[in-house]
C-alpha cells in the first residue's frame, strides 16, 4: 500500500512552502494521486499543478519541469513520474483557477 500524506490548507497558507520527505517504490514509473482542498476543505477543480524533478547532484541544484495536470471537478488529479534516483526529488505546485 502506498504512503497517504495529509497537508491541512492552513499549513500550506501558513507557510507558503511545504517539505515532505518520503520514500518513493522502488519501481520503473510511479503514479503520484492527490487533492487539492481549499482551506474551508473544499475539493477545488481545474487547479494547475506541476511537477518539477530537482538534480541535486549537481551544485547548484537543476529543476527540470516534467508536466502539468489539472484536478478534476472533485479536486483529485494523478500524474506518472519516473523513479526518483538518488540525488533526486520532486517538487509541486499548484496553481488555483481563475474565475471571471
Amino acid at each position: 500500500m502506498a504512503p497517504k500524506i495529509v497537508i491541512s490548507g492552513s499549513r500550506i497558507i501558513c507557510c507558503e512552502i511545504m517539505t515532505v520527505d518520503m520514500v518513493l517504490p522502488a519501481k520503473k514509473y510511479i503514479l503520484l494521486k492527490g487533492i487539492v482542498y481549499s482551506p474551508n476543505g473544499e475539493p477545488l477543480p481545474d487547479v494547475a499543478v506541476e511537477v518539477l524533478q530537482i538534480n541535486r547532484t549537481i551544485h547548484p541544484p537543476v529543476e527540470k519541469r516534467l508536466g502539468v495536470t489539472f484536478t478534476m471537478q472533485d479536486g483529485s488529479y494523478g500524474i506518472s513520474l519516473p523513479r526518483a534516483c538518488s540525488g533526486y526529488s520532486y517538487k509541486l505546485i499548484a496553481y488555483s483557477a481563475i474565475y471571471p
